[in-house]
């Protein structure tokens, strides 16, 4: 009795601290049952419809519909491309200028090594880029770009260097530096 009443005391003191009794023990899961074998004609039923993608008439999502392509260069009314047209500006190297002169005149070289003289309002690359200027050590080329979204042209103005040596390099170098530059001939004596 007296083990009773303990015990009892016990569970009150226990309710008393807000603990709740322990939960009852659980009791281990079932072991899975073992796979059943599979016929293979009968595993996969047989899609009736298979769906498969075709290309075909329908253009590619992935192609910017604003730019030029690179195969299909822009076309111009009542105009032959010229030779230089067809390489892209990136592609054309400037070798020489010409100027002092009332027509200046410049040279660019293609991907093939040819140069091709070229003046005041030749068409140059893929775009149709028209030379508007010639100067000492580059030319401008200036190619019209479409703003599809609100029809307006907006022209924009590409420069080609002329490529420096390293000999001119080192020249304009010492120019900066606040070197006298002397001829040759002068530096002997």
């Amino acid at each position: 009795m007296i083990r009773s009443r303990l015990l009892a005391a016990a569970a009150l003191a226990c309710a008393a601290c807000g603990s709740s009794p322990p939960p009852p023990p659980r009791r281990p899961a079932p072991p899975p049952a073992p796979p059943k074998p599979v016929d293979d004609e009968a595993a996969a039923p047989a899609p009736t419809t298979m769906y498969v993608y075709s290309p075909i008439g329908k253009r590619d999502p992935f192609q910017n519909v604003f730019g030029n392509k690179e195969n299909n260069p822009v076309r111009v009314e009542g105009r032959k491309p010229t030779p230089l047209q067809r390489w892209s500006l990136d592609q054309l190297r400037l070798s020489l200028t010409v100027t002092g002169t009332s027509s200046p005149m410049a040279m660019l070289e293609d991907p093939e090594n040819r140069g091709w003289p070229v003046r005041l309002g030749d068409f140059v690359g893929k775009n149709w880029g028209k030379v508007t200027a010639i100067q000492r050590d580059q030319i401008v080329v200036t190619e019209t770009i479409t703003d599809h979204s609100t029809g307006r042209v907006y022209p924009q103005n590409i420069k080609i260097m002329v490529p420096e040596s390293k000999e001119e390099e080192r020249d304009l170098r010492a120019l900066k530096d606040g070197e006298e530059m002397v001829p040759s001939a002068m530096r002997d004596r």
